[in-house]
């Protein structure tokens, strides 16, 4: 699957579309498919620092 990933403090230029695997549920646990995520001010300010 496709992820956005942080690699670090900063601009757009930290985030990185990466291949990832997809997570295997443990026991007592589901996966949920999300077509869609939004972002909130919590999120921006987190990346940004």
């Amino acid at each position: 699957m496709k992820a956005v990933v942080t690699t670090g403090v900063g601009s757009y230029d930290k985030l990185v579309i990466k291949d990832v695997p997809i997570p295997q549920p443990g026991r007592g646990e589901i996966l949920l498919k999300v077509p869609a995520a939004g972002v909130n001010n919590t999120e921006i300010n987190t990346r940004l620092g």
